[in-house]
């Protein structure tokens, strides 16, 4: 007997989880900037570098932000928002197209290596929720 609400697709599951993954670990990352800041500047400093105050604290707040988002759009791409999962590939693009920019400047190194994994990562969540059937199934019985 048919329930009337549409089966959420497992790639759809799949990408709803790793972005919720994805905003406990900014949290945690912007908690754990803020609560250190300050040992992280003495460990800086032991290195001959340094930053200032303003940047940890504006780096922590940021991570915060983005986490927040991160699994609003989590929770958002589970629940079947259709504006959830554009803007999350709006940004996934967006994301991609800096990583392109960055590979094409920085040829060798951690550049093109996190550009290349950004660029496979981007591709499957652009496939998994505009070009999989069962996500465009979901989404419009949503």
């Amino acid at each position: 007997m048919s329930t009337g609400v549409a089966r959420r697709p497992g790639i759809v599951t799949f990408v709803g989880v790793i972005l919720i993954l994805q905003a406990f670990l900014a949290l945690v990352e912007g908690v754990v900037l803020l609560a250190f800041r300050d040992n992280l500047q003495d460990f800086l400093a032991e290195y001959g570098d340094s930053l200032s105050d303003g940047t940890i604290t504006g780096t922590a707040i940021a991570g915060i932000i983005i986490g927040l988002v991160l699994g609003v759009a989590g929770f958002g791409i589970l629940g079947g928002s259709k504006v959830w999962r554009f803007l999350t590939v709006l940004v996934v693009g967006v994301r991609m197209a800096f990583s392109l920019y960055a590979m094409v400047i920085h040829p060798h190194g951690a550049y093109f290596t996190t550009g290349l994994v950004t660029l496979l990562v981007g591709t499957f969540v652009i496939w998994a929720l505009y070009g999989h059937k069962e996500s465009d199934e979901y989404y419009a019985a949503s």
